[in-house]
């Protein structure tokens, strides 16, 4: 009864956490990191599919994200810019993957939890544990290297020496992963290669991949006053373009946030996001040069910082923003369910 929250990469996923490594698609779902996946298959030994723990493992771990997320905001602004924070993500349009069978909410908890360790906590033990389950969830959980170490840097007589080794656990999720993949296919980069051949990512010049997002998210516009034809069809051509319109605007919002980071957020967690908001604009595939991406950016997780900060300097604004952002992702979610593609 819940399949329609597990489509497209969601399927996948399910493959791996009842199959693992050897199911039909193997070796191709080495693309996909095996954390989530291994919850998912803890939770049906309890009893029930793992579409339904799929789901319940993403509502949970929302539930924990948005709790750091209010700390860490609190932490650095105030209690006001924490609420509009957690409002603004809650009801953020592609905030309907955060209890899909995907990583998302996964993967946004852990990051914002390792964050939240060293922060708030002042615990970088923790903070590397977390980074490390962050890393064996997506591989850009490495990144968190970024805010923690900086973190360590600005703290040194505090953290100590010892506090650097333990900000190095957070690659050991990504490594241990590899190791795995050495063992069982004799190759630790086995998904590199997928990711290139079958997704089609490749490197690319950012300057290229955003002059055909211009032209892509131009074609999308023309859908726009007939939004009723996303829906027919399996996946018809119509849904695929009004992403690229909705990608790029995501992709407008999310570098004004970006550079507004720089000014209003800790340094280590400014240059993440940026770095995290870089990578697909660097790696595009040859279908969509913006694929995915306002799924993506939800890891981007301190752009949400920056968002409630603005937001918070109006009630009028906010109000506005939540209205028209959890429009859109009412409209958007029945785009996913009904099994069309969104991002």
């Amino acid at each position: 009864m819940l399949s329609y929250w597990a489509h497209f990469d969601g399927s996948l996923y399910v493959e791996i956490a009842t199959e693992g490594y050897d199911g039909p698609r193997t070796p191709l779902t080495t693309v996909f990191f095996p954390l989530f996946p291994m919850l998912v298959r803890a939770g049906t030994a309890l009893g029930g599919g793992p579409v339904l723990w799929g789901v319940l493992v993403s509502l949970a771990a929302t539930f924990f994200a948005l709790y750091f997320m209010y700390r860490i905001a609190e932490e650095i602004f105030d209690i006001r810019v924490a609420r509009a924070t957690t409002l603004a993500l809650a009801f953020f349009p592609t905030a309907f993957f955060l209890n899909a069978v995907y990583t998302e909410a996964l993967f946004l908890a852990f990051a914002a939890g390792s964050f939240w360790a060293a922060r708030v906590r002042r615990d970088l033990l923790l903070a590397g544990v977390l980074g490390a389950l962050a890393a064996a969830t997506r591989q850009i959980g490495v990144l968190l290297l970024i805010p923690l170490a900086y973190e360590w840097l600005q703290n040194r007589q505090e953290f100590g020496w010892w506090g650097l080794w333990r900000v190095g656990l957070v690659p050991t999720g990504f490594l241990g992963y590899t190791v795995f993949l050495w063992i069982r296919f004799g190759d630790p980069l086995v998904f590199t290669y997928y990711q290139r051949t079958h997704w089609h990512h490749e490197l690319a010049n950012p300057v290229t991949t955003l002059g055909r997002a211009w032209v892509e998210a131009g074609y999308g516009l023309r859908y726009i006053p007939d939004l009723a034809s996303i829906f027919l069809g399996r996946v018809p051509a119509q849904a695929v373009e009004i992403s690229n319109t909705v990608n790029f605007a995501s992709l407008a919002l999310f570098i004004v946030l970006a550079v507004l980071g720089f000014f209003v957020l800790p340094p280590g967690l400014s240059t993440y996001a940026f770095v995290v908001t870089l990578v697909p604009i660097l790696t595009p595939t040859i279908w969509q040069a913006l694929a995915s991406l306002d799924r993506y950016l939800l890891s981007a997780f301190p752009l949400f910082f920056a968002l409630g900060y603005l937001l918070s300097r109006s009630r009028p604004a906010l109000v506005l923003w939540l209205i028209a952002s959890s429009g859109l992702g009412m409209a958007l979610t029945a785009v996913f369910v009904s099994g069309r593609w969104v991002a």
